[in-house]
């Protein structure tokens, strides 16, 4: 990585000190993807609470570093991530006034993620278990290679899922088969994450680069306004996202568009 622009100074400093030896999320650039790599294998991926504090400046030094994507993947072969660390539940038994606090630092990392500006796509191929699949769903898409298994296991532990979680799980596959997941807490593979609509992909690395590269070369003030309005709601919501509409046919990124189209070439956006 390098060039940043001065302003992201901050970021970058915040974003190198996580990128020390046992930091769990790792940001790289690959042109206009922001590479987020999940890498502790000793603890197969599992997720502390200080890997969630940092979250959310890497995911904002991504898209103010010029990402127009964000790919979430593992460097540990056979495991997405194994969940929250047990060892910091654990010590939640006796701490009753650190639960909270691991209750929201959890919650500020995968809202930075969910709330990203750019697109964020996860490509899950290993084990995906607890606050795995939290991480997970937090993405706006999710591509399941061959390994690919998914577990919500808090029943097993004797705890609950947050309710930020139980919500978007919900949303994605239904509130049966949500109830399914959660209740019994069973693995199940791609396929069937498949079936379920807990992914939306089959394939590995290449499919989901290839789906990175199709979002990067888009519009990126198309693609933001899309991701806006899929996660809008409301009245108040629909009539911003439609004015905000009618205000892109007067935008540079149109213009570009249509100049391209006319050319009959390939549109390269700024």
């Amino acid at each position: 990585m390098s060039g940043e622009p001065a302003a992201l100074d901050g970021l970058v400093t915040t974003a190198r000190a996580a990128a020390a030896d046992d930091a769990l999320f790792h940001l790289a650039f690959d042109g206009h993807v922001a590479r987020l790599t999940v890498a502790r294998a000793r603890r197969r991926n599992a997720v502390r609470g200080d890997d969630w504090r940092v979250l959310p400046a890497l995911v904002e030094q991504a898209a103010r570093g010029g990402a127009r994507v964000i790919l979430l993947a593992s460097d540990v072969a056979g495991s997405f991530s194994a969940g929250a660390d047990l060892n910091e539940l654990a010590a939640l038994h006796e701490d009753a006034a650190a639960r909270l606090p691991f209750r929201n630092v959890m919650r500020a990392g995968l809202d930075a993620l969910r709330a990203s500006p750019v697109p964020v796509i996860a490509l899950v191929d290993g084990d995906c278990f607890g606050a795995g699949v939290a991480l997970a769903i937090a993405c706006d898409i999710r591509v399941a290679g061959p390994a690919a298994r998914f577990a919500v296991t808090p029943a097993r532990l004797g705890i609950s899922y947050p309710f930020a979680d139980i919500a978007r799980l919900r949303a994605l596959v239904g509130e049966g088969q949500a109830a399914r997941l959660l209740l019994a807490a069973e693995a199940i593979d791609r396929d069937e994450a498949l079936r379920i609509g807990l992914a939306e992909l089959a394939g590995g690395a290449a499919q989901a680069e290839k789906l990175a590269a199709a979002i990067a070369a888009n519009a990126p003030s198309s693609v933001a306004a899309l991701k806006h309005g899929l996660a809008a709601a409301g009245d108040d919501a629909g009539e911003n996202h439609d004015r905000a509409f009618d205000a892109a046919f007067g935008g540079p990124d149109f213009a570009a568009g249509l100049a391209a189209f006319h050319a009959r070439r390939t549109p390269e956006f700024d």
